[in-house]
């Protein structure tokens, strides 16, 4: 039978722990409730999803740069919660229960996600047992997590299983690390970037045992490996003409590296972006003097065995990360989503560093909880800000509202209509409905758009769509100079529709 005080202290954790996924849980469902129209690489991926979800299209055939697993889970979203049946008997989606239904599981695995960094920080500060909740918060109420919680982006699901894969990892669990590492392969290649951190708690574990290393490097790599093969299969049943990997190689290939004086706007845009992991910009920053100022106040004598070697291990991971990305990749807001579990257990197990070297201090536990009301007094608006879709980071931040009723103007036209969009295709795309009827055709210069424009022969109407943010005298001038008639028959929100009849 447990010993009492022991119990009562189980059921304080747990209570503890359900309080602040509470509090996440909240914020993110919030942002599943707003009223946001997709970000142009969302509409792509909602695009393909659908098609999956009510066409069948499982193979995902088209110009698909990432492994298929999230769009998957946001197809069989779809199904569950979205798709509806016509009285002829084929299946539809509405476009905003498409929003909802897709973004779903996403909010959940944000939410999950929370847990499972309270997991990692019991697995590896185990002496530090309030680091666990402080990790845990950190994560609950990170104004990053929050702003892509709601979105359909595939790091969403590529972070929660790689965090998934180190939980195991920290419990010994090999051949599941290497199962979730694998699935979070499957949701987006940079999964791999995850496998030094793998590798090295396998190290750490060990004891740094050479022959003790061999059988747990083994019972990952076989489901890695196995995951890896799977899905170059599932690449050649689609039978494209150009694979995932080609078109992913051609979508983030860097061409070079940066230049010096080109790193400057670069690391300013990250430092922008970066502000928003665990708070408010200045958190942020109070929270990063935090981390150096405990590890130099403990001289690493307070980090001794394992906690000292996962530090150095996400110290280095982050390091190289953000390194690497400022002078070859793009500096995407998302692909800070990695390093964010690496900060936040930095983060809390320093404030937990403090909080030891503070217990000489009279009423510490009162100047602790001080400290965490504080925190969450000053980021919580920011969390909710992120929840509304108000800040420089997640989805599409409303760039695109209105986009969902252009896209019913633009299928109420006639059958076959001819939409010339320079601009707009994937968001257009998801938002001109399942079963659009119009033909809508891409031209990358006014030169290239009259040449076919003038023999079409097609004598169906022809409209030109605009955003407002983009510049469309040189398209109207060079249809003006091929005898169309220009006429402006949509001005809605952020977008213009011109109809063009031929002289």
């Amino acid at each position: 039978m447990m010993n009492p005080q022991r119990q009562k202290h189980s059921l304080c954790e747990l209570l503890t722990l359900v309080f602040v996924i509470l509090i996440g849980s909240s914020i993110r469902f919030h942002a599943l409730g707003q009223d946001m129209r997709f970000h142009p690489d969302e509409a792509l991926f909602a695009t393909f999803a659908r098609t999956a979800a009510v066409q069948g299209d499982w193979l995902l055939h088209g110009a698909l740069d990432k492994p298929p697993l999230t769009l998957y889970i946001s197809a069989a979203a779809m199904r569950l919660f979205g798709v509806t049946t016509l009285d002829n008997g084929v299946l539809t989606l509405e476009i905003h229960a498409g929003e909802f239904a897709a973004r779903v599981p996403h909010v959940f695995a944000s939410i999950l996600l929370i847990a499972c960094v309270y997991a990692i920080g019991k697995a590896v500060y185990r002496r530090q047992s309030s680091a666990r909740y402080t990790a845990a918060l950190l994560v609950s109420l990170s104004p990053m997590a929050i702003a892509f919680s709601a979105t359909i982006f595939t790091d969403n699901f590529l972070l929660f299983f790689v965090t998934l894969s180190v939980w195991m990892a920290c419990w010994k669990r090999w051949a599941w690390a290497g199962m979730w590492l694998m699935a979070g392969f499957w949701c987006k290649q940079q999964a791999l970037l995850y496998v030094p951190i793998i590798v090295g708690i396998c190290w750490i574990e060990s004891n740094k045992n050479k022959q003790a290393l061999i059988n747990p490097i083994i019972r990952i790599i076989i489901p890695v490996f196995a995951g890896i093969i799977m899905l170059f299969l599932w690449d050649g049943l689609r039978g494209q003409a150009t694979s995932l990997w080609d078109l992913a190689v051609a979508n983030n290939q860097p061409g070079r590296l940066e230049l010096i004086y080109e790193l400057q706007p670069r690391i300013e845009l990250w430092a922008r972006y970066a502000g928003y992991l665990i708070g408010p910009g200045l958190i942020t920053t109070v929270l990063g003097i935090t981390v150096i100022g405990a590890f130099i106040l403990a001289w690493w004598k307070q980090l001794e065995g394992n906690p000292k070697a996962f530090n150095i291990l996400w110290i280095i991971f982050i390091s190289v990360y953000v390194s690497v990305h400022l002078v070859a990749i793009n500096l995407y807001d998302r692909y800070l989503l990695l390093i964010l579990v690496p900060v936040i257990l930095l983060s809390a197990h320093a404030i937990e560093i403090l909080r030891v070297y503070a217990r000489r201090i009279r009423n510490v536990q009162v100047i602790g909880w001080a400290l965490i009301m504080g925190y969450m007094i000053v980021t919580l608006p920011t969390s909710w800000e992120a929840g509304d879709g108000k800040l420089i980071i997640g989805g599409d931040q409303g760039r695109h509202q209105g986009i969902d009723e252009l896209g019913q103007f633009l299928d109420q036209q006639r059958l076959g209509a001819i939409i010339y969009d320079p601009w707009l295709s994937w968001e257009l795309g998801y938002y001109i409905g399942t079963w659009s009827d119009k033909r809508r055709v891409y031209y990358p210069s006014p030169e290239l758009m009259i040449r076919d424009a003038i023999v079409e022969r097609d004598p169906a109407p022809r409209y030109f769509v605009v955003p407002n943010w983009e510049n469309p005298e040189p398209w109207l001038s060079a249809l003006s100079s091929a005898s169309f008639s220009i006429r402006e028959v949509y001005s809605e929100f952020s977008f213009l529709v011109y109809e063009l009849v031929p002289n």
